[in-house]
């Protein structure tokens, strides 16, 4: 083999790789003696603003601040340094410029616990929220197997390749696409009902939400459909089958695995949209924290909202990251 047909590895390029004479500073020694130095440093030797003059104060915190820099610097650029220490040196940073600001920023924390952190005015109203998650869940639920149905059936019209029926399907993708999902429910909540038409908050969300994603769900499902090479579709034609068979037999099978991830993308966004549900009346999680914020008079419950709203999504993101990644190396194999 042509050695000179070997692609060369990838370099990090803030890496040191030719350290000189600091290459007596990645020695695990140094390293420790460092860590110890700032440590004594930020507990002994950084003043307060009532116990030094302010050009000293300052003069301190940015030298501290420089060598903090320097210390993490030097561990994240060392190509030989162990992940772990690096991971632990960025936290340090980060922990530690956090201290920093606690420590001197002035910032009333007393008085922002009290308002923004006071659990007790949950004492006997978390079942309150836990109502309010049970029907956000069933919101995005149902609104996720209504837009799914959407938007398949708008990317399957679109194979059909009508001129006509196209351009209605480009519109209602493109308007629903463009219009907030706020407008949306709001003008279903209290236009229709001018109309003769009148639904209720949870029929509502659910129809705008199904409509809405419909519309994001469209495109991925035509995204997907056109990933299928068109020598597929021929083979189907030769072997006789209609249609609707090759689209249900050879199109789809192929297409949903390119499909699933940035769908399931779609509908974890969809579950956070349901908060807009709120505007309408529907008795979902924000809607319910709202109701408590007013009758506490504390914005706490909304808070305890926005935690539990991380607990149920965080997974659900790093959950769709999975499948993308094991979707992306079967496709590879």
């Amino acid at each position: 083999m042509n050695p000179m047909s070997a692609t060369p590895a990838p370099k990090n390029k803030f890496a040191r790789t030719h350290p000189g004479w600091s290459v007596w500073l990645r020695r695990p020694s140094v390293t420790a003696l460092s860590f110890a130095v700032l440590f004594a440093y930020a507990f002994f030797l950084l003043p307060t603003k009532d116990t030094a003059p302010p050009f000293l104060f300052y003069l301190s915190i940015n030298l501290f601040i420089v060598l903090v820099l320097a210390f993490t610097g030097n561990i994240l650029a060392d190509p030989k340094k162990p992940e772990a220490l690096k991971m632990i040196a960025a936290l340090l940073l980060i922990a530690v410029f956090c201290w920093l600001f606690y420590r001197y920023s002035g910032a009333q924390w007393g008085r922002l616990k009290d308002f923004f952190f006071n659990w007790e005015t949950l004492e006997g109203n978390w079942w309150i929220l836990w109502q309010g998650l049970e029907v956000t869940l069933l919101l995005a639920f149902i609104s996720g197997i209504g837009s799914v149905l959407v938007g398949l059936l708008i990317a399957v019209l679109r194979t059909l390749h009508s001129p006509t029926l196209n351009f209605f399907l480009k519109v209602y993708v493109d308007v629903f696409r463009s219009i907030p999902m706020i407008v949306v429910m709001v003008f279903i909540f209290f236009a229709l009902p001018f109309m003769g038409i009148s639904l209720g908050s949870i029929v509502t969300t659910i129809l705008a939400l199904s409509l809405g994603y419909g519309a994001y769900a469209s495109e991925c499902f035509r995204a997907g459909i056109e990933s299928v090479h068109s020598g597929q579709l021929e083979a189907a034609r030769s072997l006789g089958l209609s249609r609707w068979k090759t689209i249900s037999k050879i199109i789809l099978p192929q297409a949903f695995p390119v499909v699933i991830p940035p769908l399931t993308g779609t509908l974890v966004a969809m579950l956070k949209d349901t908060a807009v549900a709120s505007i309408v009346a529907a008795p979902e999680l924000l809607k319910r924290a709202r109701e408590l914020y007013t009758s506490e008079t504390n914005p706490t419950p909304l808070v305890a909202a926005a935690l539990i709203y991380l607990v149920v999504l965080i997974p659900l993101v790093r959950a769709v990251n999975v499948l993308e990644n094991k979707l992306q190396k079967r496709r590879k194999v």
